[in-house]
């Protein structure tokens, strides 16, 4: 009998069982339409020094002393094979159990009778004919197999192999329904009523220690589960470093949860998700994951919101529009898990397994993980209340020197720093428009900040809890940007491998900067208007309108009326970007913030350099605010980022020919120890006039020197002057 090859690539994918028959098959073959004919006796028994029946009885009792004792499948298999292979020549014998997850059949093949490997095979219920074995509990017989039609993705699978017969039994022990079990030949059979009573025979035998074999499973994998729970709290009582306890825990998972990645992130303030820490078994998948992101979009969006579990795959791309579930599926990964981290009755993040292959999970598998997800929470959140405690003990410590220290303006807005008339009025311009949702356009030359004016507008405004998406239209090629802003289709050009969704979607709900607005290509401007205008676009290559809510900022520093006049830009386009016009000036039209913006940078690049600076000379504020900034606010900061890394002492230390034109660089070292007291004291003096006697604060005499308020206060004691003199 020609035996087939189950090492083949091909028979891998290739299992017994099925799902239709006729209940007529114990009388009869169901051949092609499922038809009954009625089975001839040319049947292969091989009774032996005895009738038929006695060999049938001789059978199933070497079949209960086969399996007896046997604890796993490979044996259990061997076994019942042994004792078929009596009365039936087959090529190869199937148990296949039904598997709930899923709704599948679950198809174990042993090769006869040639030993011996068990291929492990997987069909849906409604693509197996072991299907309809487990659901009708009745037998069934395909032959001729390769002229079946009512199973043509089983068929198709048979069809290389040139397998002729097939024959089913149920698999069942009292109500417990676990599957079918039979054989297959590749050459022809008609089996009589007898061999069909026997193997249902065998099967009731076989059923037992099957369903003997799957308890003893259960039970071991409930004793696996149970021994992991019990190593996930030892190691969260014991290892301190969070890396080194996640390392732990992933491995501990893995012994009863199969994965690739695991990761643990935390709610921020922002309404995203910080990953709080990451393991896998790949280092090429850890880098691309470490950087926090915004859960909407996303399976931990469904799982914040639900607080339930959430399990996603590939199919799901398009239930799931945030770009970087598509850079998730792009690194290789197939599904992902996730649960929440459930800590004082409130949801303070998740913990998701990741897989590169198309393995299920079972409901056994996210119950088991919602259970370790909370003694993760529970550890987390203490984890989290120790730091904070630490971190308040620190700021205690600090606290009075850094209030003294710091520049506080009631008027300035974020990182905007300033108190002259020009710079309020671009204050109460912000003031005015943040809370309505029309389109600003900013104007200013470079390096202004109108970026940081941008960015207040929408911090101001209603929609600050949304984002704020920057596009820099200057530094995008003309051929990438409309894909940037609208996004693409799959296809739509070369090197477009996936869907891509635009900033104008990404934006929704919040605030859309269009930066160097006047360096957009003119064949553009008349989408950006539609999409402006109606709120409405298409990505690249798509046909579907899409519609957005996204507050439009626009910032430039051309004249943009002169390229309407030129024709570069499009007047349409700038009336409507015109609605409510800002210009934030240069800074050589707010010399007198200056003195301001010059303590804020340098003390800002003080801390970030661990450098000691305690003062600005008074040459040099008059040095840095006599100077005209070409380059405005960018170039005085990049000038004082330098200055703090040459200076030595506590004296900030400028190369003053920078400032005026000189070939030698001028070192002012105003207010040191080497200036005479008397000269110090007439400065100090001179301060506290013109403050009239007030210290602190921005209009304060040790602001007007460039100093803090307590070396200001040091400097009067030293010099033995009071407020009095003032």
């Amino acid at each position: 009998m020609e035996n087939v090859d189950l090492e083949s690539e091909n028979w891998s994918e290739l299992h017994f069982g099925g799902i239709a028959g006729e209940s007529e098959a114990r009388r009869g073959v169901i051949t092609e339409g499922g038809t009954v004919a009625p089975m001839d006796s040319t049947v292969l028994i091989c009774g032996t020094n005895g009738d038929g029946n006695d060999a049938l009885y001789k059978a199933v009792m070497a079949l209960s002393r086969s399996i007896a004792g046997r604890t796993d499948l490979r044996s259990l298999l061997s076994g019942v094979a042994e004792s078929l292979r009596r009365i039936v020549a087959f090529d190869h014998v199937g148990l296949i159990l039904h598997d709930p997850n899923g709704n599948a059949m679950q198809g174990y093949i042993l090769n006869e009778p040639c030993n011996p490997v068990i291929t492990s095979l997987r069909l849906r219920v409604d693509q197996d004919p072991a299907g309809w074995v487990w659901l009708n509990q009745q037998p069934l017989v395909v032959s001729p197999l390769q002229s079946e039609t009512r199973w043509p993705e089983f068929v198709r699978r048979a069809r290389d192999f040139g397998i002729s017969t097939l024959m089913l039994v149920p698999l069942t022990t009292g109500d417990h329904r676990l599957g079918a079990f039979g054989f297959s030949s590749v050459a022809p059979l008609d089996p009589s009523p007898a061999v069909i009573g026997f193997l249902e025979r065998v099967a009731s035998e076989f059923a037992v220690a099957v369903e003997s074999f799957l308890a003893k499973q259960e039970a071991v994998r409930e004793r696996d589960r149970l021994r992991t729970l019990f190593d996930i709290t030892d190691a969260l009582v014991s290892k301190l470093d969070r890396d080194e306890l996640f390392s732990a825990i992933s491995g501990q998972l893995s012994k009863v949860i199969r994965h690739d990645c695991a990761l643990l992130t935390l709610c921020n303030e922002k309404g995203g998700l910080d990953v709080y820490a990451l393991h896998s078994t790949i280092p090429q998948l850890l880098e691309p994951l470490k950087e926090p992101f915004n859960p909407v979009g996303m399976p931990a969006e469904e799982v914040l919101t639900s607080g339930k579990p959430v399990v996603a795959c590939e199919a799901d791309i398009d239930r799931y529009p945030n770009p970087n579930f598509r850079r998730f599926l792009a690194l290789g990964f197939k599904s992902v898990c996730s649960v929440p981290l459930m800590a004082r009755n409130r949801i303070i993040g998740t913990l998701a397994l990741n897989r590169i292959t198309d393995d299920p999970w079972t409901s056994e598998d996210v119950e088991f993980l919602v259970q370790v997800a909370s003694q993760i929470a529970i550890t987390v959140s203490n984890s989290l209340a120790f730091r904070e405690l630490g971190d308040i003990k620190d700021r205690l410590a600090t606290e009075k020197l850094y209030l003294e220290d710091e520049i506080r303006l009631d008027q300035n807005i974020g990182n905007m720093v300033g108190e002259g008339p020009a710079f309020q009025g671009v204050v109460r311009g912000i003031q005015t428009v943040a809370p309505t949702d029309a389109n600003v356009l900013i104007t200013g030359e470079t390096g202004t900040g109108k970026e940081l004016v941008a960015r207040a507008i929408h911090e101001l405004s209603g929609r600050s809890k949304g984002s704020f998406v920057k596009v820099n239209c200057a530094a995008i090629p003309a051929s990438l940007l409309e894909s940037e802003l609208f996004g693409h289709e799959k296809g739509s050009f070369t090197g477009a491998v996936a869907q891509k969704i635009g900033r104008f979607e990404v934006a929704h709900h919040g605030t859309l900067f269009l930066d160097e607005i006047g360096e957009m290509p003119l064949e553009l401007q008349p989408k950006l208007l539609r999409a402006i205008q109606d709120q409405e676009f298409e990505r690249v290559g798509g046909n579907r309108t899409i519609r957005t809510n996204a507050r439009l900022v626009a910032a430039t520093n051309r004249d943009l009326k002169a390229m309407v006049e030129e024709g570069k830009f499009r007047a349409d386009l700038y009336y409507r970007l015109h609605v409510f016009p800002l210009v934030v000036p240069p800074l050589r039209e707010r010399r007198e913030d200056i003195p301001l913006l010059s303590r804020y940078f340098v003390q800002k690049h003080a801390q970030r350099m661990s450098r000691n600076i305690e003062s600005i000379p008074t040459s040099v504020l008059d040095a840095l605010t006599n100077y005209d900034w070409p380059g405005n606010i960018r170039e005085l900061q990049n000038v004082l980022e330098r200055s703090v890394i040459l200076t030595k002492g506590s004296a900030l230390e400028v190369a003053m020919h920078e400032l005026m034109g000189k070939a030698a660089p001028v070192t002012c070292r105003g207010g040191s120890r080497a200036e005479p007291q008397n000269a110090e004291r007439a400065r100090i003096l001179k301060a506290l006039e013109e403050a009239r006697g007030q210290v602190g604060g921005p209009d304060g005499a040790a602001a007007r020197l460039g100093l803090k308020r307590t070396t200001f206060q040091s400097r009067m004691r030293k010099l033995n002057i009071s407020r009095q003199f003032c």
